[in-house]
């Protein structure tokens, strides 16, 4: 995919955001971790690998925005645009959510039947 597709997803998600949530956008800003949040995800959350469990639940932030930014208006997105930002999302998210399943005790499994090596 071209690095033009994957800057104009990035720029697009951000404008619909800025759009909905104004200066809240740059929490979603993929470059910046979320210290703030995960510090609150992990003060919410009991056990000796809440940190953790925060980390992998707040790392992929950007990835999360354009699943929405998708959702809410699939009209501005170029089919380019799209690919972009699910080969990105993908790439990064999955194993973030395995892993903070995984250590918050809960399986990890494909359900769908699609790979034999996730457990």
């Amino acid at each position: 995919m071209p690095d033009d597709a994957n800057d104009s997803v990035r720029r697009k998600v951000e404008a619909i955001f800025n759009e909905l949530a104004g200066d809240r956008t740059l929490m979603l800003d993929g470059s910046t971790f979320p210290a703030g949040i995960a510090s609150t995800i992990t003060a919410a959350l009991s056990g000796p690998d809440a940190s953790e469990i925060a980390f992998h639940l707040t790392d992929w932030n950007s990835d999360a925005a354009f699943i929405v930014a998708l959702h809410l208006f699939p009209e501005r997105f170029t089919p380019e645009e799209i690919e972009a930002g699910v080969g990105l999302f993908l790439c990064h998210v999955p194993s973030h959510v395995i892993a903070a399943a995984r250590l918050a005790g809960h399986p990890a499994e494909d359900l769908f039947g699609e790979d034999d090596s996730v457990a």
